[in-house]
């Protein structure tokens, strides 16, 4: 019976403490998740029909235009960074690709320091930095479990849902409403052989 005891009661404390753990890991703010998702060596971002996913040194941009339908492979092989362009044309995927060395991508883009993988290319596209919350206690209210931009403030008409794994940015409601998902993970990429051999 004393053993029954001691075991459920060790139960109850490694649930306790997963718990603990789980709620330490979920991000303050749109700043401290956006720090995480930036290192995350594997993420995703979602923007109406546009899906961009980081595995390591490959990205796939997939985004759908009308009834066509576009895929980027970006692979990042060396000093070298390779991209397949893919584009459905009657049903039938069309692949081109072309390569640049790091050193052209540093001049065309006219910076300082050199890219050391994949993520640092993709903040420099985008253009993402966590600096654009830095007053976030200032600009948003915590309501509902969902941080509600202030009506006074600049980022009224904004709602930022947070989790562990990620962060649901809507901004303006209804139909005119523009929702970015940052999600940190996402399963490993693959560049199709018909791409490569373009």
């Amino acid at each position: 019976m004393k053993k029954k005891f001691v075991l459920v009661i060790a139960i109850v404390l490694i649930a306790v403490t997963a718990c603990v753990l789980l709620v330490g890991c979920a991000p303050k703010s749109p700043t401290d998740f956006l720090d995480k998702w930036l290192s995350s060596n594997s993420k995703s971002m979602k923007s109406g029909d546009t899906v961009i996913s980081i595995y390591g040194n490959v990205a796939v941009s997939k985004s759908k235009v009308g009834n066509e339908e576009f895929v980027s492979y970006t692979e990042l092989d060396g000093d070298n960074l390779n991209m397949y362009n893919g584009r459905n044309h009657n049903g039938k995927m069309v692949w081109s690709k072309s390569s640049m060395t790091m050193k052209e991508v540093k001049e065309m883009f006219r910076l300082e320091e050199d890219l050391k993988n994949i993520s640092d290319i993709f903040k420099l596209q985008m253009e993402i930095s966590p600096e654009e919350f830095k007053d976030f206690d200032k600009n948003f209210t915590k309501k509902d479990g969902v941080f509600v931009g202030n009506e006074d403030g600049k980022f009224k008409g904004t709602t930022i849902k947070l989790s562990a794994k990620e962060m649901v940015i809507t901004i303006g409601d209804g139909d005119k409403a523009v929702v970015t998902t940052y999600t940190i993970g996402c399963d490993k990429i693959s560049i199709p052989d018909e791409a490569k051999n373009a």
